[in-house]
């Protein structure tokens, strides 16, 4: 079996994480420089350099942190969450939705919690093993509620 470059996005994924920063940093006609400059994680002061900012807009492999996300998040008018999913999507292939109701996101909340299914590609659930998993969520949200 060929060896597969294990950094090459999904196809079907595309570079939403470098989407983010390359349509932020234009909208603002900032440098790579100026783009790092401005992200700061509001956590820890990490700031990402710009040789980094400049990996993640070409949609090069970089070494993917809580805090990366965050700064990259403290520049980009989506929110955390929607940064978070961007990279996800990214740079581990995990996504929350696609097309499609079978490959719609499984979600079940109780007192403020919220436990949410995500789509990986390769361990696609089939339309009939979708209404299991959410029997599932719905009973372990019903004990849930039940110990609350």
């Amino acid at each position: 079996m060929p060896d597969a470059d294990i950094h090459a996005p999904e196809p079907e994924l595309g570079t939403p994480f470098a989407d983010l920063v390359r349509e932020a940093r234009a909208e603002r006609e900032w440098s790579f420089r100026e783009f790092a400059e401005a992200a700061v994680d509001p956590v820890t002061g990490y700031s990402p350099s710009h040789t980094t900012v400049w990996n993640i807009e070409k949609g090069n492999p970089v070494k993917v942190s809580p805090a990366l996300v965050r700064a990259v998040a403290a520049v980009v008018p989506q929110s955390l969450r929607e940064v978070q999913i961007a990279a996800a999507a990214q740079y581990i292939g995990m996504t929350t939705s696609t097309s499609g109701a079978e490959r719609a996101p499984l979600i079940a909340e109780s007192s403020g919690e919220r436990t949410v299914v995500a789509h990986v590609p390769g361990l696609d659930l089939t339309a009939e093993e979708m209404p299991l998993v959410r029997k599932l969520l719905e009973k372990i949200d019903q004990a849930a509620q039940r110990a609350g």
